[in-house]
């Protein structure tokens, strides 16, 4: 979980910090706009990157085989709660559908 958070914030720093500092000197310190646009660039594809890397290692990070049993159960709750809701969506859809239906037969 602490490695996440840390890989999260690098990236968030990267992405956003990097292009924001040279945004600035650009502005306000006479910082040549082409090297700052460059810079961003690079900052914004390596931050890229190490989101990919991020969300790889942090799905390896915690073995299924090591959750206790509480959490297995709470993690089964979880899943049946998002497939009730998926369900959920799938009737709302439907019902949205006839909808549809209805008002473009009272269109015509």
């Amino acid at each position: 979980m602490r490695t996440s958070i840390l890989t999260a914030l690098c990236i968030i720093l990267l992405g956003f910090g990097v292009p924001t500092v040279c945004i600035y000197f650009s502005v306000y310190h006479g910082f040549h706009f082409i090297i700052a646009g460059i810079i961003s660039f690079l900052a914004l594809i390596v931050a890229g990157i190490l989101t990919v890397i991020g969300i790889t290692i942090s799905s390896e990070e915690i073995p299924h085989e090591t959750i206790k049993p509480s959490e297995r159960e709470k993690l089964n709750l979880l899943r049946a709660h998002q497939r009730a809701t998926l369900e959920e969506l799938d009737d709302i859809l439907d019902i949205l559908k006839e909808i549809r239906e209805l008002l473009k037969a009272a269109q015509e």
